[in-house]
């Protein structure tokens, strides 16, 4: 085993226990989660939606609610580190992206899909741009009747990292809004890339805004 891949399994179970403890360690506000409970009792397939740099909210909340998930993350160092805490948190795994093995990817989405399961995807990664979604979802969502969220999060105390996508990690002693997003409304098929790239960022950022506004939040 090489020295790396060492490197990675002992960060992902540091972090694991990290993330937990943090989150623990916040009172947490619930908004919205009626809608989720709603579409998995229905047996509808669904599809969460969510921005890269607020990953870590819905990571720990949709696995308390479900245990037939499963997420999208590629292949590279960074996401594999968060791929084993998903796991560890009984996530299926869908390994590659839509620009590397997408084809792959979405036949294991559709697998998914078939048996009412969920999926998360990450719709402005692995790099960006930040907060703009990339075309394919509603599509994919229309063709096999799947119920488009968005899940996400803010917190009035936090960390953000200085990257591409701003990540924010929560830190103890605050409050954490939680935002569970009624289904998108898609009645057809959007012709244009640009509209589904327009609609889905719209309708993610709507409820991005509102987290971080209750949090008291200034982007």
């Amino acid at each position: 085993m090489s020295v790396k891949k060492i490197k990675i399994i002992i960060i992902s179970f540091i972090g694991k226990w990290i993330i937990q403890i943090l989150f623990y360690l916040n009172k947490i506000v619930i908004n919205g989660e009626e809608h989720l409970l709603k579409l998995i009792n229905s047996g509808r397939p669904i599809m969460v939606c969510v921005w890269h740099g607020r990953l870590l909210f819905p990571s720990w909340y949709i696995r308390l609610k479900t245990t037939n998930i499963h997420a999208i993350a590629s292949r590279h160092t960074d996401a594999e580190i968060m791929a084993r805490i998903l796991n560890k948190w009984g996530y299926g795994l869908i390994r590659g992206s839509t620009r590397k093995g997408g084809k792959a990817v979405v036949q294991k989405m559709v697998e998914v899909f078939k048996n009412s399961g969920i999926v998360a995807v990450t719709n402005d990664g692995p790099k960006g741009p930040p907060r703009i979604a990339k075309a394919g979802s509603t599509g994919l969502a229309l063709k096999y009747n799947v119920q488009i969220i968005t899940i996400t999060g803010s917190a009035t105390k936090y960390w953000q990292m200085k990257s591409w996508d701003r990540f924010m990690l929560p830190k103890p002693f605050g409050k954490i809004q939680l935002i569970v997003s009624p289904p998108l409304d898609i009645t057809e098929e959007l012709k244009k890339p640009k509209e589904e790239v327009q609609l889905l960022s719209d309708f993610m950022n709507h409820y991005q805004d509102e987290a971080d506004r209750l949090t008291g939040k200034i982007n």
